[in-house]
């Protein structure tokens, strides 16, 4: 019985540790930041608009939003759009 104890114990110490290295986003925070500088901006419109963005981009890919470094047409039509839903759907939310 303490065998699969351990063997838990051992396998969530696991998830945990890759779950805070590698799974943890490190623009949510940034990004959610800028969020609240837009005029009329609320705390929960921006964490939902931020959570929305991450769910269709990568890191990398909201540095470059972040950035205004978009220079791919079709990148930047994707951006406006999943921003615009997401803007309607955060709205939608309240």
């Amino acid at each position: 019985m303490y065998k699969v104890l351990i063997w838990i114990a051992v396998v969530s110490l696991g998830v945990l540790m890759v779950k805070t290295q590698f799974l943890t986003s490190s623009t949510f925070g940034p990004f959610k930041e800028d969020c609240m500088q837009l005029p009329g901006a609320t705390e929960a419109r921006c964490d939902c608009l931020a959570k929305y963005v991450h769910k269709h981009f990568s890191d990398n890919e909201v540095k470059l939003i972040r950035a205004n470094q978009v220079n791919d047409p079709d990148f930047k039509f994707k951006v406006e759009e999943v921003l615009a839903r997401g803007n309607q759907s955060c709205a939608a939310e309240k």
